[in-house]
């Protein structure tokens, strides 16, 4: 049983197992909205319902939540109590928050997402951007999951996040050279469209990494606009920048990237990240301990890039 609005593709959980349905954002583990009704695609719990102690819940959108990082880091915002909505492309099992089934590359059922968290009437603290698709996949793809998606969603929700709330992206190591790509990047941060996006792209160097590039804009957008957020909404941007991380892509990441590049991280580190090294950084970013901590990009890869930065010193 879900509630459905917007332009998307979603599943249902019928007596035979999941069914694909067209033309609908799902908000799953309710009942099918009435879609003449007043207020279409309200989702199962109503207002904002209290933690014990009576402390108001958060709302908090995980988008990525299907696998990988995302997951975990949904699945520890909803243990900590928060009101939890998880967005990805699929999910591949059930969850104990909510579930909405949306193809980021897709940006009118972007709007039909942001619209429908700004109308019902829920209450919303939290944008978590922890979706990614690695540089095997095609540029124009990359670049709408990886960045424009995080772009419409980021500046759609900032007038509907409840001040005091939070966005945080995760971005990745393999973005770290934004700070020497601000002129060549300033035309993607500017794409509000796939097209424009597309024509961004056709005029770059194809032998440059785009899964970088989308990084590399992330963190640099994100900083961009932390200033002006904080002081118009009071909301907090932040993003994340793990190395590599033992999920369902890292196989991926080892094909664009190379093996020994991949392998030199582990080596460096002594492991690969988990998806356990990350999540709590993300929570952290959103929660009241980091209220002052604003325009940053934390990277979560065990000091492995501040040591090549910094060179080695004997201890």
């Amino acid at each position: 049983m879900v509630y459905g609005i917007g332009i998307c593709k979603f599943v249902d959980r019928g007596p035979r197992g999941w069914i694909d349905h067209d033309d609908a954002l799902i908000i799953g583990r309710g009942r099918t909205a009435d879609m003449g009704s007043q207020q279409p695609g309200v989702a199962v719990e109503p207002g904002v319902v209290a933690k014990p102690g009576g402390v108001a819940k958060r709302g908090v959108v995980v988008v990525g939540a299907g696998s990988g990082i995302g997951a975990a880091v949904a699945a520890r915002f909803h243990d900590q109590g928060d009101r939890v909505l998880g967005v990805d492309v699929r999910f591949t099992q059930e969850t104990p928050f909510e579930q909405a089934v949306l193809d980021l590359r897709d940006l009118d059922a972007v709007g039909a997402l942001i619209k429908r968290l700004e109308t019902d009437g829920q209450g919303w603290d939290v944008l978590a951007y922890v979706a990614g698709i690695p540089g095997t996949f095609d540029a124009g793809d990359v670049l709408r999951v990886n960045f424009l998606g995080m772009r419409t969603l980021a500046l759609g929700l900032l007038p509907v996040l409840r001040s005091g709330g939070s966005i945080v992206t995760v971005a990745s190591v393999a973005g770290l050279a934004w700070q020497a790509r601000g002129e060549a990047l300033a035309g993607l941060l500017d794409a509000s469209t796939g097209e424009q996006v597309d024509a961004w792209q056709a005029q770059q160097d194809p032998a440059y990494a785009v899964y970088s590039t989308s990084k590399e804009a992330s963190i640099l957008f994100s900083k961009k606009i932390s200033g002006p957020a904080w002081q118009k909404y009071g909301i907090r941007v932040n993003t994340v920048s793990p190395g590599p991380t033992d999920t369902p892509i890292l196989g991926d990441f080892k094909k664009s990237m190379g093996d020994d590049t991949i392998e030199f991280v582990r080596s460096a580190a002594g492991r690969h990240g988990s998806v356990e090294d990350i999540a709590p950084v993300v929570t952290f970013l959103a929660s009241d301990d980091a209220r002052w901590v604003n325009g940053q990009d934390i990277q979560v890869d065990a000091g492995v890039i501040a040591g090549m930065g910094a060179g080695p010193y004997a201890i």
